[in-house]
């Protein structure tokens, strides 16, 4: 004989008419289901926090040319990068070139620095940049296998709802 945990009813079993009842864990278990938030109650804002998700980071493939893209994300979002920090893990004896440009998703369009050596910072930055604007760094002639990395560091504005 078959037994089901609480909650969990077997696939072939009819659906009650309540969203929660038939999701695995909700009864009986004390879980409580995640409500969310609408737009609407997102009226303040944050201003001067600390940049967050302004990192990327991804292994070199063999043919040592390797594209990693940041940018805000979500409405309301606005940050003001200070600098960009580029690094792979062969350090200063990389022989690489990096090219940081600022520019929508689909298209490299303005140059903002160039790092020899793949490893450096760039600080001629953007005044501000909103969604849909990314930061997109190319490598090219990087050591296969090594691990590249992007940290922009900045302040953000984000929207809340206190």
């Amino acid at each position: 004989m078959v037994r089901w945990p609480p909650g969990l009813h077997p696939q072939g079993a009819k659906r009650r008419t309540s969203t929660l009842a038939w999701r695995p864990g909700w009864r009986g278990t004390g879980m409580q289901p995640i409500v969310p938030v609408r737009i609407e109650r997102y009226r303040g804002r944050l201003a001067g926090v600390p940049l967050t998700g302004g990192q990327a980071q991804a292994a070199v493939p063999g043919s040592g040319l390797l594209t990693l893209q940041v940018g805000p994300q979500g409405l309301g979002t606005v940050w003001y990068p200070i600098q960009i920090t580029l690094s792979t893990t062969t350090g200063v004896l990389d022989t690489s070139v990096a090219l940081v440009y600022l520019g929508p998703l689909v298209a490299q369009t303005t140059l903002i620095g160039t790092v020899f050596s793949g490893n450096g910072t760039v600080a001629n930055m953007p005044e501000s940049m909103t969604p849909g604007q990314t930061l997109i760094v190319a490598w090219s002639g990087a050591t296969p296998g090594d691990l590249a990395a992007v940290n922009v560091n900045g302040v953000m504005d984000a929207l809340t709802t206190g």
